[in-house]
């Protein structure tokens, strides 16, 4: 789980027809389609519960439920869908907005008494992030202003911005900054995000200074900056403390096996005795949750991080009793509870089996209550569904890792099910325990889907999330090797296994395929990277925007022009020739994560080593899918070409 006021900057290379065989299943578009409901949140005084529900459009209707009265009402924002929603105080939501034909964004604040949009603070389409509300006034926010490549965005950094300002209106003037009241002094050097406290106010800047990335910290709105003396590969900034000499930071101590909790006192530079420490998991990327109680005060309830499955750790014994009693209701699933109120009366849980879509659970301590919210996806059957299983595995060094094995139902022939091996994007992210609608997709298919967590994936100790991270060929023995073991286990078919993946995971595809070239029956590669000289050039030509990431990436991978043997080893556009299974090249155009040309080049090099390929390009698509149809046809596509070749 993510702390919601802290952002993350981290580069990120993020991420047909239905076979008859599969007549009488559930279809492709049963998973495509939105659940009933997202994101369930409480309102800060706990009277006001606010979720998504689809619209029928692009995304979703805004809804709330008045606990009070018992009413529900869904509103239609002058035909805008909501495609994400914050409560700021008791009755206000942050909602953002884009209309589906006029394709407007907007940020809008909502008031859930009155059932209206009572201001905006985005009106015209800017760079621009929302990052807190001041509490000291109603009407003021810390926004964020970013250099872009296609918008307009005049200045840069961070501001102050309004919502009682209104635009000038005078003709001919072009003013995307109408909303600023003032403009903040922050750090100089390129600025990458920012970190605010229990009362909105400003307390962190990131910046890339000097080839460096630099925490800057103040203690209050009028304190000076100082530059801490962390480095932001081995400790991240988790959460503030109510002293403001105090920060919560998960830390990788030098020669320590992983990454440790800590509340890191700033005048002194002591990260004090570790709070809380696992050995095989990491603290880098844990979150804390915490209420607001009493002016500037905050108080931490739960510690939060995934092992295996998500774990919510209690540091306040009142929040505990509350676990104790939501687990005694709702014995045998996971329940994480995802929001409360800032008394710890209502509680909003979020709750799976596995098997089902998560329902959201309205917890009321006083009366013990349960009140549940709509199901996520009634139309699809939990009990035929499959169950994720976590699983180690060991590398061919002997490094211990994990993954997810996800079983479909016994066949009538008795007969092995074959595989299809699902690697993650990023390569620095993970996969989760979680009912996995694609996932889920597979398995009513008859495959085995397995999901390795191979070495540079977060979230682990030292030797699995640090020490290799840019080991790419190593990533992919990781993957192989969690591929046989499986089929030594004989658990599944070795004879039919197939590779399938996205951005880092469709370089994992293709690698698999150029890299093994017996061990898989096909592969299907979504906005792959291919050829990682191009893609350091991708980013050298968004450096003006993004030198940070230009350089980073360059100081881990090395120079291609230096290290060309690297270079060749990791890039299978390089060794398109050893492919012997067929590929299934997926883009979209629009895509600025990873360049399009990427599988251009791919389907150029397949097409002169006779390597069977087919294709399918979005011309309306980015980084992933928006509509929820190139979505649908996306999955069937990837369907009719497992049941051909596997």
């Amino acid at each position: 789980m993510k702390f919601p006021r802290l952002r993350n900057f981290w580069f990120l290379l993020i991420l047909a027809l239905t076979s008859p065989v599969f007549a009488g299943l559930p279809t492709a578009d049963d998973y495509v389609r939105w659940p009933e409901i997202l994101n369930a949140t409480i309102s800060k005084d706990g009277r006001f519960v606010a979720f998504l529900t689809p619209s029928g459009r692009e995304y979703f209707h805004l809804n709330c439920t008045d606990l009070k009265t018992g009413k529900t009402e869904r509103f239609d924002l002058q035909g805008s869908d909501v495609y994400q929603i914050e409560w700021i105080d008791e009755e206000r939501l942050l909602v953002h907005t884009f209309h589906p034909e006029l394709h407007f964004p907007q940020i809008a604040i909502f008031s859930a008494r009155q059932g209206k949009i009572t201001g905006y603070l985005m009106h015209e389409l800017v760079n621009m992030e929302v990052y807190s509300h001041l509490r000291r006034d109603p009407d003021l926010f810390i926004a964020g202003f970013r250099a872009g490549r296609q918008i307009d965005t005049g200045r840069t950094g961070v501001a102050i911005i309004s919502a009682a300002r209104r635009p000038s209106g005078i003709a001919g003037v072009k003013d995307n900054r109408y909303m600023v009241k003032e403009w903040l002094d922050i750090p100089a050097g390129e600025f990458k995000t920012v970190g605010t406290d229990v009362e909105g106010e400003l307390r962190l800047v990131i910046t890339y200074t000097d080839g460096k990335l630099i925490y800057h910290y103040r203690r209050g709105p009028d304190a000076p900056w100082i530059a801490l003396p962390l480095d932001p590969e081995q400790t991240n900034i988790i959460d503030f403390d109510s002293d403001p000499d105090f920060i919560y930071v998960g830390h990788y101590a030098e020669g320590a096996t992983a990454s440790t909790l800590h509340r890191y006192q700033v005048s002194t530079g002591d990260f004090g005795k570790a709070i809380y420490s696992d050995n095989f998991y990491s603290m880098y990327d844990a979150s804390i949750r915490s209420v607001r109680s009493g002016r500037g005060k905050m108080r931490p309830l739960a510690l939060s991080y995934d092992r295996n499955v998500t774990v919510q750790l209690p540091l306040d014994p009142e929040f505990a009793a509350v676990q104790k009693e939501i687990n005694a209701q709702l014995p045998g699933r996971l329940n994480v509870i995802s929001d409360c109120d800032k008394n710890l009366e209502r509680f909003v849980i979020y709750s799976t089996s596995g098997r089902d879509t998560p329902r959201y659970v309205i917890y009321t301590r006083k009366d013990k209550s349960m009140m549940a919210l709509p199901e996520g996806r009634p139309w699809l059957d939990a009990a035929a569904a499959s169950l994720m299983q976590p699983i180690k595995f060991k590398a061919r060094d002997g490094l211990e890792l994990e993954g997810y094995l996800s079983l479909p139902g016994p066949r009538k022939d008795g007969k092995k099910p074959p595989l299809v091996v699902n690697p993650h994007g990023g390569p620095w992210l993970r996969d989760t325990w979680s009912f996995n609608t694609e996932v889920q997709f597979l398995t009513s298919r008859g495959y085995a889907v397995f999901q390795p967590n191979y070495r540079g994936s977060a979230g682990y100790n030292r030797a699995i999330s640090k020490a290799e991270a840019f080991d790419f060929r190593k990533m992919h023995d990781d993957v192989t090797d969690g591929v046989k073991q499986l089929i030594k286990q004989g658990i599944v078919d070795g004879d039919r296994v197939a590779i399938f993946g996205g951005s880092f995971g469709g370089y994992l595809a293709v690698a698999g395929a150029a890299f093994e070239p017996g061990l898989y029956r096909c592969a299907i590669t979504f906005a792959g990277v291919f050829d990682w000289e191009q893609m350091l050039k991708q980013h050298w030509t968004n450096a003006k925007y993004d030198q940070f990431n230009y350089d980073y990436l360059k100081r881990k991978l090395g120079d291609p022009k230096q290290q060309t043997e690297r270079f060749d080893a990791m890039s299978p556009i390089n060794h398109v020739a050893a492919i012997k299974c067929p590929v299934y090249v997926i883009h979209g155009k629009l895509d600025g994560t990873v360049n399009y040309k990427q599988s251009t080049r791919l389907l150029s090099e397949l097409t002169a080593n006779k390597v069977p390929h087919e294709k399918l390009f979005f011309d309306t698509e980015y980084h992933g899918f928006a509509d929820r149809e190139h979505y649908g046809e996306f999955l069937r596509a990837v369907e009719a070409f497992l049941a051909k070749h596997l």
